[in-house]
């Protein structure tokens, strides 16, 4: 669902609606339960003393969403000294500057049931607050990122922002859909920039090349709002971007990797589409099957970005989502005190895939840049080398876009 803009190099109607939660549910696939349940253990063991996954707010809120997802109650996430990922969050929601990130606090919120311990009812009434009085809502309807030199909205935050409200039972503001459906390229993806300069959304809006991340959120919150006018190009361009391999990159050329694949997983679940439909399968295999073929092959439950020789929490963090066919930060109901259960030991049963890690195509993968590491943002990154072009086997990762 991720930001800065972590892992990418990309160069930087009028719809109103009272917004109804409908999670459309795909109708045939099977959620990847065991996967699942393995990869949210792998993250259990991630939490740091501070409470948080890889030090980062936005992989610590993809955490909680992706337990509350599974059925698990967020508030047992805990680090060794006892400090929980509740009191990670709660003390650094201060940080939060735009718009992307007050929707994930948000999302990360209602996913969990509400928790007093990260209540983000007031992080809800800034997002859709006007900015002339220090909200993150723009008269036009657009959701404006406060900390942005590059443009005031973008396709990532305003799906966000979309799907924070939806999810929290808030009335979309006017026009929050229409500057989504007017960002559509004509190849029918949906790129990162949106020109949200007119009073409303004029026929188009997008200034960027189109890719699959954004395409996967942006399709996610329009499925979710019930705006159905971009689902067929949409669709069209996710086919044409679809790999040998079953999955998807960050654009249209270069290897897989398990953060687009989950995208767009959530993206087709969020649209009533079966992501593991003969529709979208290649050769046998399909986005589901080629996201599990980055799960650690020595059985941690963790997943490897391509590029990388081990698994790390940060691409882990939204994984099970995609596994369990849920769409991003959905409401869900928790049963207090539950976790994962632990690996079954029974002969010939599985908890992760084994197969070896899917790594066609893959470049070597920077610092994520998210605090954990002094590594260089790739937001910074990118603004120094000018907006670098796309390499192979990047991604759009959810848990570090604004």
């Amino acid at each position: 669902m991720r930001r800065h803009f972590a892992a990418v190099g990309a160069t930087l109607t009028a719809l109103g609606m009272t917004s109804v939660f409908v999670a459309a549910t795909a109708s045939a696939a099977t959620p990847a339960t065991s996967q699942a349940n393995a990869a949210l253990r792998y993250l259990y063991g991630q939490v740091g003393s501070n409470g948080s996954v890889a030090s980062s707010l936005g992989a610590t809120e993809d955490t909680v969403i992706s337990v509350a997802d599974s059925g698990y109650d967020p508030a047992t996430l805990k680090g060794s000294t006892g400090t929980t990922a509740y009191d990670y969050l709660s003390s650094h929601a201060s940080t939060i500057t735009t718009a992307g990130a007050a929707a994930k606090y948000v999302l990360a919120w209602v996913a969990a049931g509400k928790p007093s311990a990260i209540d983000a009812s007031a992080w809800l009434t800034k997002l859709n607050a006007p900015t002339s009085g220090g909200g993150f809502l723009e008269p036009n309807g657009a959701f404006h990122n406060a900390n942005s030199t590059i443009e005031t909205a973008n396709a990532f935050s305003q799906s966000l922002a979309v799907l924070a409200d939806l999810a929290a039972g808030h009335a979309l503001p006017a026009h929050a859909t229409g500057w989504l459906v007017c960002a559509q390229r004509s190849d029918g993806g949906f790129g990162y920039a949106i020109n949200d300069a007119s009073a409303t959304p004029p026929s188009s809006c997008g200034d960027t090349s189109s890719d699959t991340n954004d395409t996967g959120i942006v399709m996610q919150a329009l499925g979710e709002a019930g705006v159905s006018t971009a689902t067929t190009s949409a669709k069209s361009y996710l086919h044409s971007a679809q790999q040998s391999d079953g999955g998807f990159s960050f654009g249209l050329t270069g290897g897989s990797d398990p953060d687009s694949d989950d995208l767009v997983i959530q993206a087709l679940i969020a649209i009533g589409e079966d992501p593991t439909a003969a529709a979208w399968s290649k050769s046998g295999a399909n986005p589901l099957t080629n996201m599990e073929s980055f799960a650690d092959p020595h059985g941690s439950g963790g997943y490897v970005f391509p590029g990388n020789t081990a698994p790390d929490a940060f691409t882990t963090a939204a994984i099970p989502q995609g596994l369990v066919l849920k769409p991003y930060g959905a409401a869900t109901h928790v049963a207090a005190g539950t976790t994962p259960p632990p690996a079954s030991t029974a002969p010939g049963s599985t908890s992760s895939p084994t197969g070896a890690v899917n790594a066609a195509s893959a470049v070597p993968v920077p610092s994520t840049g998210n605090g954990a590491d002094g590594g260089l943002p790739w937001g910074l990154l990118l603004l120094a080398l000018g907006g670098a072009g796309l390499g192979a086997g990047l991604s759009r990762r959810r848990a570090d876009c604004p």
